[in-house]
């Protein structure tokens, strides 16, 4: 992985007993040249949908009534990031250089020398202009750190490139305002997409953490292709899922 992107995913509690904890796991990649690219969501953000804004096939059960507490106002420069997320994405946000989108709900953050480049392409329109970048490079890997394709953010970009629409949100911005935004489906499907990967995947054990590695490039191509010919293929258990049922229809009608 020399001077490469690594799209990270991952679990610290995977290492076992880590010293220097999740900063040891980040500068590890940053010796290696590597730009660090992970998820900073922040769902706190989100606010209910504007009721003349109604959006069909949107994965979302209009009638259900929207239950959050108070919205935050996001903040890119501050470290609010979604507990879910983890603590190597929490801790690259509070390191010197970091660069984070401009997404209220669904921020990509990077560090390392191409950092600015890649995150400069995030805006609430496109949410996924962060991965299009990494897509566009070489080298890059997509690397599951002690978790699995449930928590692999780029499938929503091989999503989007299979030709389905990103469903849409609405969200606090940074100036107190509301902002309509793309966002992903549900991904607790995306352990069906495990056999077409089988042969692009690299396995390995650093401490008592389980890797999986794959090309960028080929993950995304791969997982296009598989959803195009299947597109249940990323569907969960749930059959009432509104988010995977509108979604294998294609997502929003927009």
């Amino acid at each position: 992985m020399q001077g490469s992107i690594v799209c990270l995913h991952s679990s610290l509690r995977s290492f076992g007993y880590v010293d220097g904890g999740a900063e040891t796991v980040i500068r590890a990649f940053l010796q290696a040249d590597c730009t660090l690219v992970v998820p900073t969501f922040t769902y706190d953000c989100e606010v209910a949908p504007p009721p003349e804004r109604l959006i069909l096939q949107n994965g979302f059960d209009p009638n259900q009534v929207f239950e959050a507490g108070p919205a935050q106002t996001y903040n890119p420069r501050s470290g609010m990031i979604s507990r879910e997320m983890g603590a190597i994405p929490a801790r690259l946000l509070q390191m010197r250089g970091t660069a984070r989108g401009a997404h209220p709900l669904n921020s990509f953050a990077a560090l390392g020398p191409l950092a600015d480049e890649i995150i400069g392409a995030q805006n609430p329109m496109n949410v996924y202009g962060p991965l299009k970048q990494v897509y566009a490079r070489q080298p890059a890997f997509v690397a599951l750190v002690g978790v699995d394709l449930t928590s692999a953010t780029p499938i929503h970009f091989a999503e989007e490139k299979a030709g389905r629409r990103l469903f849409r949100r609405w969200a606090k911005n940074a100036d107190g305002s509301t902002l309509e935004v793309e966002v992903g489906s549900c991904s607790d499907g995306f352990n069906n997409l495990q056999p077409p990967l089988k042969n692009l995947e690299l396995n390995a054990t650093v401490a008592e953490s389980a890797w999986k590695v794959y090309p960028f490039k080929g993950f995304i191509d791969t997982l296009a292709q598989a959803i195009l010919q299947n597109p249940s293929i990323t569907h969960c258990a749930d059959p009432d899922c509104v988010r995977c049922n509108d979604m294998v229809r294609g997502g929003p009608l927009l």
